[in-house]
């Protein structure tokens, strides 16, 4: 089952304002986020990372990180921080996820969360991780990172266009037990500022 649902807010598990607010330092914002990035080697220094290799890998972090939080809970997948159009043109890439568009009667332009569950979510993992770096099909330019949120834990997959993935929670301990099944030598494991695990 895969939804479309206009109003983001109704859908997460937390308050998408206070999430937003909680990485601005100008804030004092009274939910703490942590979050740590799984990132490439070499990525963060500027080395080029293909695309094929940025969904070979992620791939599995990606569905080990879903089963290990599954309980038949809903996921939630969004825009991260504003809401845009989710296919912004009509190129021919991200194809199972055109196809569900086109299936579902969907216009290209809409603005919302998709809704799915477990086995769609992973389903769909190849499309919604490539996502952001690849919808407007052009060199240099990114579009918004996609959030894929538990619909019942305050845990946010972050998709990011930059070639990596990271993981937020209000739960430092789930977090840190993410961080500690999924570690391994692919991975540079990088706490976002505010954040100490161990």
């Amino acid at each position: 089952m895969i939804e479309f649902k206009r109003d983001v807010n109704k859908e997460l598990p937390y308050n998408r304002d206070e999430y937003i607010d909680s990485f601005d330092d100008d804030l004092d914002s009274s939910v703490k986020w942590y979050g740590v990035s799984f990132q490439l080697p070499g990525g963060s220094e500027g080395k080029k990372i293909e695309l094929t290799k940025f969904v070979e890998v992620y791939e599995g972090l990606f569905k080990s990180v879903v089963l290990k939080l599954d309980n038949g809970s809903l996921w939630v997948v969004n825009h991260d921080d504003k809401d845009l159009n989710w296919l912004p043109n009509d190129d021919n890439n991200l194809s199972y996820l055109r196809t569900l568009f086109k299936e579902k009667n969907v216009p290209n332009t809409f603005k919302g969360a998709l809704v799915f569950t477990t086995d769609d979510l992973l389903e769909y993992s190849k499309d919604l991780i490539s996502y952001p770096y690849t919808v407007l099909n052009k060199d240099g330019f990114l579009y918004k990172d996609l959030n894929v949120s538990h619909g019942e834990l305050q845990f946010i997959i972050k998709i990011s266009g930059h070639l990596n993935i990271d993981f937020l929670s209000t739960d430092k301990e789930l977090l840190r037990e993410v961080v500690n099944v999924n570690s391994s030598s692919s991975f540079i494991v990088k706490e976002y500022r505010g954040t100490s695990l161990y």
